[in-house]
């Protein structure tokens, strides 16, 4: 497939998948027990907005900008399959805590910059709002030891869940962590070597010391990694999630929207581009085959 016809199936793919599978625009009732479930098939709903804001990246020449919502989209797959692997309700109690954790290390930041004269006047109700939410972690076992004044006691846990952490769970994703996740960075963090693109050399000058700025600019094989990294990106999480579903959750699938879910299925596998990691996505693929025998 070429370049325009990518972006056919890719949009092929968003559209089906968002009516189909994620039944945009439909009601959605979430039954006590299958809290995780709401979150998850809203992660993924996400991950649609973000795969189809990519492809419009990519249709205008803007690679290495698609390449951090790409990079996103990963972010999100180990989120979705972090919440599925969860096998006594840890997990999902973990992950709805993180706002919780992350309001209270900003807390103690603050903290730190009153302590350092950063900060001239104290925001009312700090210690207040502080020891609220030391307790709500404590109370749901957020807490980890820690030695003070010679002795170790337990307090709140603020540590966050992180990529590493998630990708380590699982031989794809840490495969993808490893060969994208982590190139990705430089395009979120604007390193310095992913910004000689923009940069057109005058001459034989290098573009280092004589250069006219050209915002069109994008690097052809860059482009081409980035696409077909989304298009894998959507189709496995989609694949993954619908196997679980099946396998766990099968009543949360009408019967008269199966067919079509395994023909989907059928033509994500039959569109493999043979991108790295492929044998693994392959099976991942045939597994997902197997809801239509």
């Amino acid at each position: 497939m070429n370049k325009e016809e990518k972006l056919q199936y890719a949009n092929y793919l968003i559209e089906e998948i968002t009516s189909k599978f994620l039944q945009k625009d439909s009601p959605y009732i979430i039954m006590e027990g299958y809290e995780y479930f709401r979150e998850v098939i809203t992660l993924y709903a996400k991950q649609s907005n973000l795969f189809e804001s990519a492809l419009l990246l990519i249709e205008n020449n803007h690679a290495e900008e698609a390449y951090i919502l790409v990079r996103s989209m990963l972010n999100n797959t180990m989120l979705i399959d972090y919440l599925c692997n969860d096998e006594n309700g840890e997990r999902y109690k973990n992950y709805m805590i993180q706002p919780t954790k992350a309001e209270l290390s900003f807390f103690y930041d603050i903290k730190k910059a009153l302590k350092n004269g950063w900060l001239n006047e104290k925001p009312p109700e700090l210690e207040k709002r502080i020891k609220e939410y030391e307790e709500f972690l404590k109370q749901e076992g957020a807490t980890t030891n820690k030695k003070v004044n010679g002795k170790t006691k337990k307090v709140a846990d603020t540590r966050l869940l992180s990529i590493k952490g998630m990708a380590l769970t699982d031989m794809l994703l840490f495969g993808h962590y490893m060969k994208f996740y982590r190139e990705g960075s430089k395009y979120e963090h604007s390193d310095f070597s992913s910004l000689s693109i923009y940069r057109t050399p005058i001459e034989d000058l290098p573009d280092t010391g004589a250069f006219i700025l050209d915002l069109s600019r994008t690097d052809p094989v860059l482009e081409e990694r980035v696409l077909n990294l989304a298009i894998t990106i959507y189709s496995l999480t989609f694949i993954r999630l619908l196997q679980h579903i099946t396998n766990k959750q099968g009543h949360l699938i009408a019967e008269e929207r199966k067919s079509d879910l395994a023909k989907l299925a059928l033509i994500i596998e039959a569109n493999n581009f043979n991108f790295p990691y492929s044998k693994q996505e392959s099976q991942l693929q045939e597994e997902g085959a197997e809801l239509n025998e």
